[in-house]
């Protein structure tokens, strides 16, 4: 396998123009540079295959994977179904009789069966023996094993009569019904035994059957390696997902690979998919094991250039880097078995962009040494975060990425974590993380670090009656039509008394009251007549640096005047004897990234923007006795630079083009810092 293993999704249709799909997939992976091929197993049908049917796939991929091997690229299975995907108005195939998933509203799936269902785990774990006995490189769980999110079902399930016995029995009740479950379940204020209950069953269920699948597959196949493609991880706590169990049962924590899910089947802009590549990708890898393999999905839907621009597409593996992942699926061939389209041209691209991501993944990126503000999140809050009361499951996501988002649009380096942060790191807070913490452990938090919160933060902090950490009486949400004015005399992005507009003209905001001297303000929220409200972006107690909105209307936070109170109130709260923050000069939407390495240190600057960058200075620790390598597109086997350092500065000429990154290597050459 190459650094970054180009790993390419691929439907050989069994009897359909097989030998001549081979032929061009041989000649495409050979120009594209192709590491390994992972073969569809009936992927037009949402729906459980037969023995029969699997082996006519097999065949195929059997024949296939002699020719590959002979071109030193190796051969993966990826079949489509597990629990399935969607109903899509299909029956179960005659023979095999499972026990069906039911939603929360007791909706009964066709297709779909209940993960408990012992005819169905015992169809499941043959069918992954059938796969293994090919022998693949790895073999694949699609996102599909999971019980949220199977169509026509609302949200998922399963909530049929066999899980209704077992939710009683763990309450020690003779009977529950479904609706007075579901209800307990998302019931508003403090979390209901129920609640407990769904997602111990839930988190427990998966990790049994991610055993089951990988004692078949290394009964007979033990060299190969299972893969799990993962959804959004929000969902996934909505089921109480372990993902150090799952891993560790398939495949065992170091060999165990992921596919990330990366968060655009369709292109969008690049500050919509930064965005969400924090909410999702960015916060996966910071849940996952440190030694699990990640190769990202790049889904395009309809699996053409009618989907992404090859820019938009590049630019996705580029960034895919941050992650420190190992490579990357392809959805360049569509699932229908047409083969390689040849005006396509993905193959030029592919190999154009090859020794880049090569020479980058050579670095050892990984996601639990990454440096800056460290953003703080849970994979079990969903056990304690409280409900609004709607019934719906959506309510149980978390939302603890914000400042992940906010920061990165800003220039200022975070790292997403679930570890304890070192005393000298400020720690970012958002949602309601905090109710998975005891009131020891808020209170040493706030006292070791600096923080910031989000509005929905400093109102969890209130409802657990500690507001004094932060100099608060009260905090009441409220709604209306609102102006932030900075207050505090100063001049931000060269503009004096600036005034932001919040998202459109209503806007939901926290009416915080602080006690008295107990915060520097730097705006306050007034109406359009310029009637005071409340205090709006404030430091408290000279450590925490408050933002008082929600997370709604994130779009109108971004501000050059905000950007500039944000990066003084950081440098501000960072404390004696914290080291200086990586953080980029005016360039919106160009994020910077740190990574601690084995040898020294490793910058990356993505440019999430359709805008070039002609030069940027990231202020920072400056590096001692270092060799600088610059990596980019034009320089993809590295480019030694000697950098201007002074001041706490790094002055970086380079050119960095819209939907695009650049990395700097530097190779301490005695380990010294200043």
């Amino acid at each position: 396998m190459s650094d970054y293993a180009y790993m390419l999704r691929f439907t050989l249709h069994p009897g359909h123009f097989e030998e001549e799909r081979l032929e061009e997939l041989v000649r495409f992976c050979r120009q594209s540079r192709v590491d390994d091929v992972m073969f569809f197993i009936a992927p037009l049908n949402l729906n459980h295959i037969s023995e029969k049917e699997a082996d006519e796939w097999l065949s195929a991929i059997r024949r296939a994977k002699h020719a590959l091997a002979a071109n030193g690229v190796t051969t993966s299975i990826n079949p489509l179904n597990t629990l399935t995907h969607d109903s899509a108005g299909g029956v179960l195939p005659e023979g095999l009789d499972f026990r069906m998933m039911v939603d929360p509203y007791g909706n009964e799936s066709a297709v779909t069966p209940c993960p408990l269902c012992p005819k169905w785990r015992a169809y499941i774990v043959d069918m992954y023996s059938r796969y293994a006995a090919l022998q693949p490189y790895s073999l694949w769980i699609e996102d599909d094993f999971r019980f949220h999110n199977h169509g026509p079902l609302a949200w998922g399930g399963c909530f049929c009569e066999e899980h209704m016995r077992l939710f009683a029995r763990e309450a020690g009740s003779d009977s529950i019904g479904r609706e007075e479950f579901v209800r307990g379940l998302l019931a508003a204020g403090e979390p209901h035994e129920y609640r407990r209950i769904w997602l111990d069953s839930c988190r427990q269920t998966m990790v049994e059957l991610a055993n089951a699948i990988g004692r078949a597959v290394h009964r007979v196949s033990p060299e190969t390696r299972i893969g799990l493609m993962t959804s959004h991880p929000a969902a996934h706590a909505a089921e109480g997902r372990d993902w150090h169990g799952i891993l560790g049962a398939v495949d065992g924590d170091s060999r165990a690979i992921v596919r990330p899910h990366l968060p655009a089947y369709m292109e969008t802009s690049g500050m919509s998919y930064a965005w969400e590549f924090n909410a999702v990708s960015r916060l996966t890898a910071a849940l996952l094991p440190e030694t699990t393999a990640m190769y990202p999905e790049l889904e395009n839907v309809p699996y053409t250039r009618f989907a992404k621009s090859e820019k938009f597409q590049r630019y996705q593996l580029e960034t895919s880097l941050l992650l420190g992942s190992k490579g990357i699926t392809l959805n360049v061939v569509d699932m229908v078995g047409n083969g390689v389209y040849p005006e396509e041209g993905a193959q030029r691209w592919l190999n154009e962009a090859k020794d880049f991501l090569n020479s980058v993944a050579s670095l050892r990126l990984r996601s639990g040494r990454m440096r800056g503000v460290r953003v703080l999140v849970d994979e079990r809050s969903s056990y304690s975060l409280q409900t609004d009361g709607r019934i719906e499951m959506e309510a149980l996501y978390p939302s603890e990425t914000f400042w992940a988002g906010l920061l990165s649009a800003y220039g200022i380096a975070n790292a997403v974590s679930v570890d304890t942060p070192f005393e000298s790191e400020i720690v970012a807070v958002s949602g309601q993380l905090l109710r998975g913490r005891s009131e020891a452990a808020i209170r040493e938090l706030f006292a070791k670090h600096a923080v910031l919160l989000d509005g929905e933060a400093v109102d969890t902090l209130v409802g657990l009656g500690l507001g004094e950490l932060c100099g608060i009486r009260e905090a009441i949400w409220r709604e209306a039509q609102t102006i932030e004015r900075i207050c505090n005399d100063r001049t931000y992005a060269g503009i004096k008394e600036g005034r932001m507009r919040p998202y459109l003209a209503v806007a939901r905001y926290l009416d915080i009251r602080y006690d008295p001297g107990a915060a520097e303000c730097f705006s306050r929220i007034v109406r359009p007549d310029g009637a005071d409200l409340c205090p709006g972006m404030a430091i408290a107690g000279g450590k925490v640096f408050i933002m008082p909105y929600g997370q709604e209307g994130h779009y109108g936070l971004f501000n050059p005047i905000r950007r500039a109170v944000v990066h003084e109130a950081v440098e501000n709260i960072a404390g004696a004897g914290g080291e200086p923050l990586r953080i980029a000069s005016y360039a919106p939407h160009a994020a910077v990234y740190e990574y601690e390495t084995d040898d020294g240190a490793v910058i990356a600057v993505a440019n999430h923007s359709l805008d070039d960058i002609e030069g940027i200075t990231l202020a920072g620790p400056v590096l001692a006795n270092g060799d600088w390598v610059l990596y980019s597109r034009n320089e993809p086997l590295g480019n030694k630079q000697e950098l201007l350092e002074s001041d706490g500065t790094i002055a970086l000429n380079a050119r960095v083009p819209g939907l695009s990154m650049i990395v700097l290597h530097c190779r301490v050459r005695d380990s010294a810092r200043k």
